[in-house]
């Protein structure tokens, strides 16, 4: 605070100098224009004081009033500063927040739409030719099933997200051999006939954990396997003993993954894309899969070599 001081005595310079670079010539202008009888000579403004060693700033609120006397000339200044540092740093961080969620509602939206659509123009068509089937009845459901299996995807993700921001994603755990559950799960590519998926290891490999959980980290590894290496029909699943953990390895021959990408796949909302092409999905599959493992005190990771393709693993504790 500045308190009732003669203006002459405020060393003025060093005032300046003790602010920010960025704000130092507009908050000078402020106050000469405050002791030159501008709106009264009263000032208000919010500026940064000068970096420490470590790059950081406080932010500052200025507002306060000069005072003149009978020839109009000012002879003191009257102030309060007050450190909004914490304001500023919660204001930013809900501007941040915000933001992602235009960005996530736009995402979704887009999402939902697209499958919605092919899906709408597929039962539109049905419902023509359902007095005279044609050679397209057998595409046709396909494609309204792809669709909705599309739709049923996207709103499961949304729906464990929001139970994993409410702590509300329950673990039924069971013991069963993780083989078996491979050979249960992702019906959809052995059905479709196009890829092949192949699983090498120790089929007797028992894990203590939630089965459908794991169920649906397995069917989002694949999918991503399918999604972005569509031109290898190969999807290797590989079960190990390693010291008292279960790991699981998803692999593809697919073109890899950046190596700056990497430490942010698992993020939420976080999607890939290559060679200047966004991929479809909301960019939740990979952050539920690891909030899945993490829950049950394992390990989930990728590695990924550019041309050579990516495998995506995770561990889970044995029975």
């Amino acid at each position: 605070m500045f308190g009732l001081l003669p203006l002459i005595d405020i060393d003025y310079p060093h005032f300046i100098r003790t602010i920010h670079q960025d704000d130092r010539h507009h908050l000078d202008e402020i106050l000469q224009k405050a002791l030159k009888g501008t709106n009264h000579g009263e000032y208000e403004e919010e500026f940064r004081t000068v970096e420490t060693l470590d790059k950081n700033f406080k932010w500052i609120k200025f507002k306060g009033k000069a005072y003149f006397n009978a020839e109009g000339l000012a002879y003191r200044l009257v102030g309060t500063t007050l450190d909004i540092t914490v304001q500023k740093i919660l204001d930013q961080a809900t501007k941040e927040l915000l933001k992602k969620k235009d960005d996530f509602m736009s995402i979704a939206s887009h999402e939902l739409k697209t499958p919605i659509t092919s899906l709408k123009a597929s039962l539109q068509l049905l419902k023509r030719m359902k007095d005279n089937p044609s050679q397209m009845l057998p595409t046709l459901i396909e494609q309204a099933n792809k669709s909705m299996e599309k739709v049923t995807t996207l709103i499961e993700n949304l729906l464990n997200t929001n139970k994993l921001n409410e702590g509300q994603l329950h673990l039924n755990k069971t013991s069963f051999t993780i083989a078996q559950m491979v050979a249960d799960c992702c019906q959809h590519v052995r059905i479709a006939g196009i890829y092949t998926i192949i699983t090498d290891g120790d089929k007797e490999l028992k894990i203590y954990a939630d089965a459908d959980r794991i169920d649906q980290v397995v069917i989002n590894f694949v999918n991503n396997a399918i999604k972005y290496a569509p031109g290898a029909k190969e999807i290797h699943i590989k079960i190990e003993k390693i010291s008292n953990m279960a790991k699981v390895s998803i692999s593809d021959k697919g073109p890899g993954i950046p190596p700056e990408k990497l430490p942010y796949l698992f993020d939420r909302y976080y999607r890939v894309d290559s060679s200047g092409m966004q991929y479809s999905g909301l960019g939740l599959g990979l952050y539920i899969s690891a909030e899945i493992i993490k829950r049950h005190n394992g390990k989930i990771g990728v590695d990924s070599e550019l041309g050579k393709g990516s495998t995506f693993w995770f561990t889970l504790p044995l029975a």
